[in-house]
């Protein structure tokens, strides 16, 4: 009986040990899958494509001039490639990620309004997306 017992729990020992092991390695795979994922998202971030685009929407509707165009083009680029190097954070730090997001957002029509003059100034307030889901081209920088 006694050897019965010791036997059961010594094989009890070692189920648990081995599921301790497995956790652990779940715990790792869990942990590189995002990280991988996150470095996909960084990678397949075409700052360069988002910022055709958006020039393209803002120098017709807001009849940005030539001489207007280099500083908006300059923010523009400046500000996707912060929201690039931070969107690796948007999987493992969501609430740092919304908060430096909210930052590069409000910075947007603050450093506008030193390019436009005032009447380009007010359109471009209301062409800003108020969410995610909004259709503009603007969204892709913003949000």
């Amino acid at each position: 009986m006694k050897k019965k017992l010791l036997i059961l729990s010594m094989l009890l020992g070692v189920f648990t040990f081995s599921n301790a092991q497995s956790m652990g390695d779940l715990t790792k795979a869990a942990s590189s899958a995002t990280s991988q994922a996150a470095t996909a998202a960084t990678k397949s971030f075409d700052v360069a494509g988002i910022s055709n685009q958006v020039m393209g929407y803002l120098s017709p509707t807001l009849k940005i001039s030539d001489a207007q165009k280099p500083a908006v083009n300059s923010l523009v680029n400046e500000l996707l490639n912060k929201k690039k190097n931070i969107l690796p954070t948007a999987l493992t730090d969501k609430a740092g990620y919304a908060s430096k997001m909210t930052g590069i957002r409000n910075l947007f029509p603050t450093k506008m309004k030193g390019i436009l003059n005032a009447g380009q100034y007010t359109q471009l307030l209301g062409l800003l997306p108020k969410s995610a889901t909004s259709k503009s081209p603007l969204t892709q920088m913003l949000f």
